[in-house]
């Protein structure tokens, strides 16, 4: 009997054994279900150089994983010789259970910058995010946003699953403007119409596509100051990529007054992740009281591809205000005449500005608005080596040998006038 019992036992324990053993299968590891992220490039629009490290980068993971808006940091950055991939750091998302060991995808999506919002929450493959470059500082964020969807599987390494390799670009289009300023003026501002800048992005393509109307031209969007050496400035403009040719005009404004449109010579697309980039030359001479203004501009194509270069087609809606544009008339200097004035140079808003040769003492006026109103002086101060007048009806004297040169500075909105020997700015 006991040897039947013993026997009954020891089957049984066998039998636990098995089943137990079936239950307590090898799986794999919390560390190893770690999904690792790693990033092939993180270029900007501006020099194309990696991002900051610790950057934060939002992920998205579609099913079977579903995660939302998870926070990575750039913990290493990808490197070109030797070429290295960066990598991003975060714990937060995990293969699924079932999907370790397997070719089952999962679509990940990177974000940079990541941001926080209801809308960021939301964005799903269902869910198209929605966006619009609406100020100053939505063109620089815009600038700088990067997007990327990769389908990855874990593979069928259980304990070293596949990483998820992003390649982060710009989903939109930037377009820069660069002029050099000729002129006897200068440039206040740059407004751009006839492009779009609201948008949606989606999950399973990272592509932006264009919602909306163009820009009016009756309400253009000012360009933002990108850089400014010397008489050379840059405006740029973040655009939605148009797989339809448009035609963005711009609008330069002087703070002489004077204003004109550019458009291109013909409609053309704009590519994604492309940057575009007019040059162009603004010059006048004001002589008199009219201009002879010319405006020359060459539109070229910098990018990482290769593509062919459009060109801007002839100012239009010019206005040089020749009327109102303030003269020097008088005697003693070179190019004087009571007859006909100079024209002086606009530096600033409602700030003018003339170096006058002198031949010997010699006297002038100021002409400022429609009409010939010549502007004399009624008083003057001396303030810090400049002698300021008030306008009025009496020339205003220079005393000076043949040679000297004298600096004068009208200001429009004030009716002042101040004046210094020397070639000098205030």
């Amino acid at each position: 009997m006991k040897r039947i019992l013993f026997a009954a036992a020891f089957a049984a324990m066998a039998l636990v054994s098995c089943d137990r053993a079936e239950v307590d299968a090898p799986k794999a590891s919390d560390a190893s279900r770690v999904v690792k992220f790693v990033t092939q490039n993180l270029y900007s629009f501006d020099t194309k150089a990696a991002l900051a490290v610790d950057g934060h980068v939002a992920i998205y993971a579609g099913a079977p994983i579903n995660v939302k808006n998870a926070d990575y940091t750039v913990a290493t950055m990808p490197t070109a010789d030797p070429a290295a991939a960066g990598t991003l750091t975060g714990n937060s998302i995990l293969w699924g259970i079932e999907q370790i060991g397997t070719t089952t995808n999962t679509k990940f999506f990177a974000m940079y910058p990541r941001e926080t919002s209801d809308e960021r929450n939301a964005f799903d493959a269902e869910n198209d995010l929605v966006y619009s470059i609406a100020d100053a500082a939505g063109e620089a964020y815009a600038k700088d946003f990067l997007v990327d969807v990769v389908d990855q599987n874990p593979g069928t390494d259980v304990e070293n699953p596949n990483a998820v390799s992003f390649n982060l670009e710009h989903p939109f289009v930037l377009l820069r403007y660069v002029i050099t300023n000729a002129s006897d003026d200068t440039i206040q501002k740059v407004e751009i119409s006839g492009v779009r800048k609201d948008g949606t992005i989606a999950y399973t393509t990272a592509a932006a596509t264009p919602t909306g109307e163009a820009i009016a031209a009756g309400t253009p969007r000012e360009m933002p100051l990108e850089s400014e050496e010397g008489n050379v400035k840059t405006f740029y403009s973040v655009i939605m990529p148009e797989s339809v040719a448009i035609n963005p005009t711009i609008k330069i404004s002087t703070y002489g007054g004077c204003t004109s449109t550019y458009s291109l010579s013909a409609a053309q697309t704009f590519v994604a992740g492309k940057s575009y980039t007019a040059s162009i030359t603004y010059s006048n001479v004001h002589s008199g009281v009219t201009s002879n203004r010319v405006m020359t501009a060459d539109f070229n194509v910098t990018e990482w591809d290769a593509a062919s270069a459009p060109t801007v087609g002839d100012q239009a809606n010019y206005d040089d205000n020749a009327d109102n544009w303030p003269m020097i008339k008088g005697e003693g200097f070179t190019g004087a005449s009571w007859d006909t004035g100079m024209a002086m140079t606009c530096v600033g808003e409602n700030s003018y500005r003339k170096v006058l040769t002198m031949t010997g003492n010699g006297e002038f006026k100021v002409f400022k608005t429609t009409g010939m109103t010549w502007l004399g002086q009624s008083a003057n101060e001396t303030v810090d080596g400049w002698t300021k007048y008030t306008t009025g009806t009496s020339n205003v004297p220079i005393t000076a040998a043949a040679d000297d040169v004298v600096t004068v500075y009208f200001y429009s909105d004030n009716n002042e006038i101040w004046v210094k020997a020397g070639d000098v700015t205030r």
